[in-house]
């Protein structure tokens, strides 16, 4: 049978083959049910599909309800802090009895505190430099001192106001034992190698009498900073120096033994300080090591 769907769609019209429909006279129009017309032309879905593709939603909706609870429960996808029911363990710590002579401040050890490093008696690099007052002095020093070597520019203008205690303190710490002890600093700013250059530091250590700052020529300043590891730049366009800062102490024979950092608080304006108890305990340090060196 064939059904033909009118241009207007409101009416069909069905016809055996070959003739009119029986009981029905020839040339008559049949009324034919839409339902059963359109049942012929589109198969219903059958209810088996329908019932596993609704089984098939249900699993995968299940899936993803106990898969989303498996990552909230491993932090992956972790319930947000606003749902979570947090709970406090206080932990008591025990009682820490303060360091000898009623000081309650806990720090790090001496060597830890300047950044010490055992050096295993390295012999030092050795050069013939001029000091403040324009004579001659051998790096690493006069034979028979201990010698505390830093490295600051003459203008001092970095690190230098902070070192210079460090350096005043140790001196008045070392006490007869100062004697033993030269504090030699390295001129950094390769811009301002002259002597006359050099005011500024010494107006810092003015009074410590066992204090040389020693420069010279471009070429030879090089080859010292290189060799005591010192790193130096400038800027161009404003003239600023600025370089690494390390101590090393040298024993009386020539001999590098130990190595420290010293540091300092730099300021928005680009003014170096340290809190005045850390200045001391820098002093005290540098005078501890020192000592022990000198009296070998």
């Amino acid at each position: 049978m064939s059904v033909d769907i009118g241009e207007s769609g409101s009416e069909l019209e069905g016809r055996p083959e070959g003739g009119s429909e029986v009981g029905q006279a020839p040339g008559a129009k049949q009324v034919v049910d839409r339902a059963a017309a359109f049942a012929v032309v589109s198969p219903a879905v059958p209810r088996k599909f329908v019932y596993w593709l609704l089984a098939g939603a249900a699993v995968l909706g299940l899936g993803g309800l106990a898969v989303e609870h498996l990552f909230s429960s491993t932090g992956i996808n972790p319930v947000p802090a606003a749902h979570r029911h947090a709970t406090t363990t206080t932990v008591t710590q025990p009682a820490v009895s303060p360091p000898a002579g009623g000081s309650e401040q806990l720090s790090a050890s001496l060597p830890a505190f300047m950044d010490l490093t055992d050096l295993r008696a390295t012999p030092a690099p050795e050069y013939t430099l001029t000091d403040q007052a324009g004579r001659p002095y051998p790096l690493p020093g006069q034979p028979g001192k201990t010698v505390v070597l830093t490295f600051f520019n003459g203008s001092c203008n970095d690190i230098c106001p902070v070192v210079a205690a460090e350096i005043r303190q140790a001196d008045t710490d070392l006490g007869a034992e100062a004697a033993k002890v030269d504090f030699v600093t390295v001129n950094t700013d390769p811009s301002a190698l002259a002597v006359s250059s050099l005011s500024g530091a010494e107006a810092e250590l003015d009074g410590v009498a066992n204090w040389h700052i020693v420069t010279g020529p471009l070429a030879t300043m090089n080859a010292v900073w290189k060799s005591y590891g010192i790193t130096i730049s400038v800027v161009r366009h404003t003239g600023v120096e600025a370089h690494n800062n390390v101590i090393y102490f040298i024993d009386p024979q020539g001999k590098e033994r130990y190595r420290s950092t010293p540091f300092a608080n730099e300021n928005r304006t680009g003014v170096y300080s340290l809190p005045s108890e850390d200045v001391t305990r820098w002093g005290s340090g540098i005078a501890s090591f020192a000592g022990k060196l000198a009296t070998q």
